[in-house]
């Protein structure tokens, strides 16, 4: 009987043989991959933001002007490390802390610009605060503030320091100059954002007051209110 012997025939190099133990660690490695990948989506989904938002509120009108005078209140002037969008919170002399989840809802500048004209506008005889656009005609006097410090501290102690000029219109004359300190103590940061920006709040509201006074006390012509357009 014969026998045909087939001679042995090594596995094609396009069709590689996977050891048991090679598809073994293959069979772990892609299922490995693939839990990854499911947990790696979870990843992507958005975190809840914790943030909040905070303007400077003026102090509360007892009545509206109801005197003639127009006064032009230009661009507040803020120090470098108020541009930052987080609250400052004070921790030395030489040192302040940002707290990241407690943002102003606007710029600092245009906050304490708009703030400060609503609260001369209430302590002041006037029915007019203009704000940085205004002809030399429309106002009698024109007030320019320069802040230097602005912030709370670790314990809710507001300051306020600032220098201010008032000119005459068309800023030809320095009708006054001086600088302000203020400073209240108020709730501590740690107890949340809203304590501190009620006492910077009301600093500002000081500020108002002094260049009030000194508004008062300075010769002014009274220029009629333009008539509306």
């Amino acid at each position: 009987m014969n026998t045909t012997h087939k001679p042995d025939v090594p596995d094609s190099p396009s069709c590689p043989t996977i050891r048991p133990r090679a598809r073994t660690l293959l069979t772990m490695l892609c299922s490995t991959m693939i839990s990854v990948g499911l947990t790696g989506c979870g990843f992507l989904k958005p975190a809840k933001s914790t943030a909040r938002y905070y303007v400077l509120t003026p102090i509360a009108a007892t009545q509206g002007g109801t005197g003639s005078l127009a006064v032009g209140l230009g661009q507040v002037k803020l120090p470098a490390y108020l541009f930052n969008t987080s609250l400052a919170v004070r921790k030395g002399t030489n040192e302040v802390e940002y707290l990241n989840s407690s943002l102003w809802a606007e710029r600092l500048h245009a906050g304490f610009q708009r703030v400060l004209a609503a609260d001369l506008a209430t302590v002041l005889p006037t029915e007019q605060v203009r704000l940085s656009a205004w002809q030399s005609d429309d106002v009698a006097a024109e007030v320019y503030v320069t802040i230097e410090q602005f912030d709370v501290d670790a314990s809710g102690r507001g300051v306020l320091v600032a220098q201010w000029r008032i000119l005459s219109p068309g800023g030809e004359k320095v009708l006054k100059a001086g600088g302000s300190r203020f400073s209240s103590q108020g709730p501590a940061p740690d107890a949340g954002a809203s304590g501190p920006v009620a006492t910077l709040s009301g600093l500002v509201a000081d500020l108002s007051r002094q260049l009030a006074q000194a508004l008062k006390e300075t010769p002014l012509p009274t220029r009629a209110s333009p008539s509306p357009p």
